[in-house]
């Protein structure tokens, strides 16, 4: 059997400083793999850690780098809990695969609260603060997928947020 990444991921904007030299991700003292993309935005896999929620991060990263952010709390590469911030302080709370969250809410008999149909509308302004441009479909779309054991998952919702590579 094979186990899924599970940990934080991050994304952010923080043009020529590496996601591991902020203050926010230091403090958490993990190893950051820092995947560069075009106009200084960056995604980072910081690995588990105990403490802190995506929501703090999310919050911390929109502050410390003066731009919106976002954090998931990924699980074994199936699912993520998920925030994105911007430095005003609003947050929208949504999952990537929101129907593995829903699953494991029921095997764990938690109660499951669904976020992204309202999380859309709220991510739609969140790339509007951040200067970006996307597709509402395509960014729904995106919200169902997994994560993926590299991250494809995490990728291709940074590119439909309007994140995009950067050019060979």
């Amino acid at each position: 059997m094979t186990v899924g990444y599970s940990g934080l991921v991050i994304i952010a904007r923080s043009g020529d400083t590496r996601l591991d030299e902020l203050a926010c991700v230091d403090d958490l003292f993990v190893a950051v793999t820092d995947n560069v993309r075009a106009c200084g935005w960056r995604i980072g896999f910081l690995g588990p850690v105990d403490d802190s929620s995506e929501g703090d991060l999310a919050a911390d990263l929109a502050l410390e780098t003066a731009a919106p952010a976002i954090a998931l709390s990924v699980f074994d590469s199936d699912c993520a809990w998920a925030t994105a911030a911007d430095p005003s302080g609003s947050t929208v709370a949504f999952h990537l695969n929101e129907e593995i969250v829903r699953i494991l809410a029921a095997d764990d008999g938690e109660d499951f609260e669904p976020l992204n149909s309202q999380a859309l509308a709220g991510l739609l302004v969140w790339v509007e603060k951040a200067g970006l441009v996307t597709s509402p479909d395509r960014l729904a779309a995106a919200l169902e997928e997994r994560p993926g054991p590299f991250g494809d998952g995490i990728y291709a919702f940074a590119e439909a947020l309007g994140i995009a590579e950067l050019p060979e």
